[in-house]
């Protein structure tokens, strides 16, 4: 929990952000409104699960240059090579690395991926996914990360926000969001959620 705000504290086994000992919703949490997994077999789910966190960490070790790559599976190594990829074609320079943050204003948390510069943004909120098929609430999530970095920071308000969708052959997506009702409706369930998470 180093370079965390004093006020907020991030529990890794649940999963859970809290703030002045009192639990917040996280961006995923208030996501899974529009887009939950109830219909998955569990078992599927924890594989996928298990599989996006090893690649969040191979590519933030990576990123850190303290990654043993002798040590990947061969499966993770599919997907981090599609991460070198991106890193080619659009050269990043960033600023944090799998940042914990919090919004005051609105009382949700998160962990932004990367923020910093790419090849073509100035600013940019860049989020990693490994799932198969895209989500149109990838756009409300980065616009969710944006908030936060912009209660930060007001310059990030403008941001450019992405999604980099990594496969396990190597390749890569990076999905731009720009529709500007992404904001206004996280913001209608934050609210939804703040509202029903009252005693």
């Amino acid at each position: 929990m180093s370079g965390l705000p004093d006020v907020l504290r991030f529990d890794d086994a649940t999963h859970t952000y809290t703030v002045g000992g009192i639990v917040r919703p996280s961006v995923t949490q208030v996501l899974s409104r529009m887009h939950d997994f109830a219909g998955v077999p569990l078992d599927v789910l924890e594989a996928a699960q298990e599989r996006g966190t090893a690649v969040h960490l191979a590519t933030q070790y990576h990123d850190e240059h303290d990654l043993d790559e002798s040590s990947l599976d061969a499966l993770v190594a599919g997907y981090l090579c599609g991460w070198k990829r991106f890193t080619a074609d659009h050269a990043p320079s960033w600023t944090s690395i799998e940042a914990k943050g919090y919004s005051q204003r609105y009382g949700f948390a998160g962990t932004v991926d990367r923020r910093g510069a790419l090849r073509h943004a100035a600013r940019a909120i860049v989020d990693i996914k490994t799932s198969l098929q895209s989500h149109r609430v990838w756009g409300m999530q980065t616009a969710a990360y944006r908030q936060i970095a912009a209660e930060e920071d007001p310059a990030w308000a403008l941001a450019r926000r992405f999604t980099v969708q990594l496969r396990a052959d190597g390749t890569y997506s990076l999905l731009a969001w720009d529709d500007p009702d992404d904001w206004p409706a996280f913001l209608a369930l934050i609210t939804l959620t703040n509202w029903s998470n009252k005693a």
